[in-house]
């Protein structure tokens, strides 16, 4: 398997739809670098928050106490 390096301006008309037919064939592969996975990270603490998972303290010395444990 070959890997291919194209520029592609997503502000046209030609662009985007050369993009969204790449997406649609599957050509696109996610690679995990450290900036997806921090991504990755953050927006599981977002929905673990939003599922009411999240630890609440008063203060500092309450959150340090906390994460102690």
């Amino acid at each position: 398997m070959a890997t291919y390096t194209i520029t592609i301006n997503e502000r046209t008309k030609k662009g985007k739809t050369t993009l969204k037919f790449l997406k649609s064939m599957g050509v696109f592969g996610r690679k995990m670098t450290k900036r997806n996975k921090a991504r990755d990270l953050t927006q599981q603490a977002i929905n673990e928050i939003k599922d009411g998972k999240g630890t609440r303290c008063k203060s500092f010395e309450e959150y340090l106490k906390e994460i102690e444990k």
